[in-house]
């Protein structure tokens, strides 16, 4: 059964349709959320703008307090929560990684546009948490017009990106499990049993399980549970009704789509919808 919240999280949701290649949120406590391990398909970026909190990413595992900021390429299994019910404040940032790729190229004097991941997990960097912190206000505030806002944003990406050190090249994969990736990709909504998966990568349970893991850092069905709340936001944010949304992506009911959503995103359909 799941606990009440003691501290219930006063977090805003911000999007805007002129500008799809960036979304962001602020929780001003966090203590009321709890992340189950995620992954997104945007590159996100986080702002520690007071306290402090656990942040996983892979292998990396540390306490990140005010002043930190944390990045998670796209697929990366990640998730951040509160330290002995102790309050902390952030903001996110979810960037569209083919346009990030794009200020990359322009910021960096390239010719490719194709994102490049970045090495580092985490950074203690206060002057880029103020930026966020500035952005975010930008963002937000009526007044400004769309012109404003995306240059804004371009600002800030271009400081975050001559912080950081570019990822090394990913490893070349398996792929057969690449095979099952895009099997679950195009049936998210399906019942996947593992014996299907099998058959369709030809390989064996527990190698596929193993493999699956070293490539993407969860097994199958935690991908494919992941990509089914990754299609649900988008559904959410074109403002389809959340019975619609459980159904389409494949939740036995509202209620379990509910209760899955919350845990992998730290917030209900509706608040992010809403």
């Amino acid at each position: 059964m799941p606990r009440p919240d003691r501290h219930p999280a006063a977090q805003v949701f911000w999007r805007d349709p002129a500008l799809p290649f960036i979304e962001a949120r602020h929780v001003a406590d966090g203590r009321g959320l709890h992340y189950g391990r995620h992954w997104h398909e945007t590159h996100s970026v986080g702002v520690i703008t007071g306290g402090r909190s656990t942040y996983v990413n892979g292998a990396h595992a540390e306490v990140v307090e005010q002043g930190a900021v944390v990045v998670v390429n796209p697929g990366d299994v990640h998730g951040c929560n509160p330290v002995d019910d102790a309050p902390w404040s952030y903001v996110m940032f979810y960037f569209d990684p083919v346009w990030l790729g794009g200020v990359q190229a322009r910021v960096r004097g390239l010719a490719n546009p194709a994102f490049r991941p970045y090495a580092q997990a985490a950074l203690r960097a206060p002057h880029l948490v103020e930026a966020g912190a500035r952005l975010f206000a930008v963002l937000t505030e009526t007044d400004r017009s769309a012109a404003e806002r995306e240059a804004a944003v371009v600002d800030f990406v271009a400081r975050l990106d001559g912080a950081l050190a570019p990822g090394p090249v990913p490893d070349t994969v398996t792929p057969k499990v690449e095979r099952v990736a895009r099997h679950i990709d195009a049936h998210f909504a399906d019942a996947l049993p593992l014996q299907d998966l099998c058959e369709a990568a030809n390989l064996s349970g527990s190698y596929l399980i193993r493999a699956f893991k070293k490539r993407y850092g969860v097994a199958p069905h935690e991908y494919q549970t992941n990509r089914r709340i990754q299609y649900a936001k988008a559904r959410l944010r074109a403002g389809a009704p959340i019975a619609e949304v459980a159904l389409d992506t494949g939740f036995a009911d509202q209620a379990h789509f509910q209760r899955v959503f919350k845990r992998m995103t730290a917030a209900t359909p509706g608040q992010y919808r809403d």
